[in-house]
């Protein structure tokens, strides 16, 4: 598991792509949120990156040209969906640190009001980037690449939405309406969802011609 850890590790620091997305990232936020607060700033740099990381390890085994050297490695098909499921967390401990040196850098500069570290807000992106694997992970499985892709930019797209909506200050915010549900019901319903994935995607992905 360790292999294919460096492994999809090497490949994004190879892509040019994926690490431009990686510097540019917070930049980009910071100017075009300037008006959020800090704490839910910090949760979509994390749920970001995160999920980033994790799908781009993921696209590019499924779909990619790695997926022949996935193939001749001494692992079942269901322990590599196993371990791609399991591996968000290991991004989720790189984004804490990569992410915190960032902002950290940012803060000590006096660029921009920042966090960088928060735990609530990586408590809160815990279940946030676990439903979005749930739901992207067996798209791309199970659907053309084409297919998954507008899947995933469906996903995407609803986060910053909701997001932009949820920084707002008022009657007029979506958290007025997210507010009744407690964090543990959210993390149930993620776990059920993650699980549920996982068995799918574990079947779809024994099933699948390679």
């Amino acid at each position: 598991m360790l292999g294919i850890l460096r492994k999809d590790f090497s490949l994004m620091v190879s892509s040019k792509q994926t690490m431009m997305l990686l510097l540019l990232y917070i930049p980009l936020l910071l100017f075009v949120a300037e008006s959020f607060v800090p704490e839910h700033l910090y949760f979509m740099i994390i749920v970001f990156y995160t999920y980033i990381m994790a799908i781009t390890s993921f696209t590019y085994d499924i779909s990619g040209k790695s997926k022949y050297i996935v193939n001749s490695l001494p692992i079942s098909r269901k322990e590599f969906v196993l371990y791609k499921y399991l591996s968000i967390f290991v991004y989720l401990a790189v984004t804490i640190v990569y992410a915190g040196v960032y902002l950290w850098i940012i803060s000590t500069l006096n660029l921009a009001n920042v966090d960088y570290f928060n735990l609530r807000g990586i408590i809160n992106a815990v279940p946030t980037f676990m439903i979005f694997a749930s739901i992207v992970f067996p798209a791309y499985i199970r659907f053309e690449p084409k297919i998954a892709q507008i899947i995933h930019m469906v996903v995407f797209m609803t986060f910053f939405i909701v997001c932009s909506n949820i920084s707002y200050v008022g009657e007029e915010g979506v958290l007025k309406y997210l507010g009744i549900l407690k964090w543990e019901q959210v993390m149930l319903v993620a776990l059920v969802l993650y699980m549920v994935s996982l068995l799918l995607s574990i079947k779809l992905y024994e099933n699948r011609d390679l």
